[in-house]
C-alpha cells in the first residue's frame, strides 16, 4: 500500500472509525490510543470553548455532536485556535438541528465563539483614540464586532432555555476595552446602523454618517439624527469601539 493511501485511510478511520476500517498492517491497540487522543483533543477544545452550550447537554448527547463534527466537517485551517470557528460553521453550514437540540444552538455557539475571536484578533496599531468626533474620520475598531441574535443567547443558562425566537432582534457589540479586556455592550437598532454604517464605509466624518442614517430612517430629520448620533458616537469613542486614523 502507497504511503498517501495509507495515510488517507489512516486519517479517516481516526474522524470516523464506525464507517472506515482500521489499516490491515496497524494494531487496534495502536489505533485506539490515535482515535482517543485525537478526538479527546478537539473535544476539550470544544468544552472550554463552549462552556454555556456545553451545559445543556448530557455526556452522551455532547459526545455524539462533537463526534459528528469530528467525522464529517472538513476544516479550513490547520491551527487549534480555529477549531472554534470551524464548530460554529459546521452548526451553521452542515448540522441539522435534531429534536433534542435546543432552538437556539447556532446562535449561542456563535456568541460564545464571537468572545475568543475578538480576543485573538489582530490590531494593525494604524488606529489611535478618538478626541473630536464631529471633526475628525470616524473607524471602527478593528478588534470589534457587531453581533444580531434572535434569541437572548447573553440570558441562556440551564435554568433559562427559551423555546422561541424574541419578537425583535438584539444586538451586541463585542470589544476590547483599555485593559484589553473583551466587553458586551447591548445595542438599540439606531446603534448598530451607525456601526455598520462605519463599517462599511470606514472614514467618513459623523455628518456623512447621518446622512446615510437619514436615507434609511427617513422618519428622522436630519437634526434629530445628528444629535442621538453626536452623544451615540462620544459613548463608543470612550469605549475606544470608535476611533480614528493615525496618520
Amino acid at each position: 500500500m502507497q504511503f498517501q493511501q495509507l495515510q488517507k485511510q489512516f486519517s479517516a478511520h481516526i474522524r470516523d472509525p464506525e464507517a472506515n476500517p482500521r489499516p490491515a498492517d496497524v494494531e487496534d491497540r495502536r489505533m485506539k490510543i490515535y482515535r482517543e487522543l485525537f478526538f479527546n483533543n478537539v473535544n476539550g477544545f470544544l468544552e472550554s470553548g463552549f462552556p454555556v452550550l456545553r451545559s445543556l447537554y448530557d455526556d452522551q448527547r455532547w459526545q455524539q455532536l462533537v463526534r459528528r463534527f469530528f467525522a464529517s466537517h472538513h476544516a479550513t485551517s490547520p491551527y487549534f485556535l480555529d477549531i472554534s470557528k470551524e464548530f460554529v460553521l459546521f452548526l451553521a453550514q452542515q448540522y441539522e438541528l435534531q429534536h433534542s437540540d435546543p432552538p437556539f444552538l447556532q446562535e449561542l455557539a456563535h456568541y460564545e465563539w464571537v468572545e475568543l475571536a475578538v480576543s485573538s484578533a489582530q490590531d494593525s496599531g494604524q488606529l489611535r483614540p478618538l478626541f473630536n468626533v464631529q471633526k475628525q474620520p470616524l473607524y471602527m475598531s478593528e478588534t470589534a464586532q457587531v453581533v444580531c441574535y434572535h434569541f437572548p443567547v447573553q440570558t441562556i443558562s440551564v435554568d433559562n432555555q427559551p423555546q422561541q425566537a424574541d419578537e425583535q432582534p438584539s444586538y451586541i457589540c463585542v470589544y476590547r476595552d483599555q485593559q484589553d479586556e473583551v466587553q458586551f455592550l447591548a445595542l438599540n437598532m439606531m446603534t448598530a446602523l451607525l456601526l455598520d454604517t462605519l463599517s462599511q464605509q470606514p472614514g467618513i466624518t459623523l455628518a456623512q454618517v447621518c446622512e446615510a442614517l437619514q436615507r434609511q430612517a427617513p422618519q428622522f430629520n436630519y437634526q434629530q439624527l445628528y444629535q442621538g448620533a453626536l452623544q451615540i458616537a462620544e459613548q463608543l469613542a470612550q469605549r475606544q469601539v470608535l476611533q480614528t486614523l493615525d496618520c
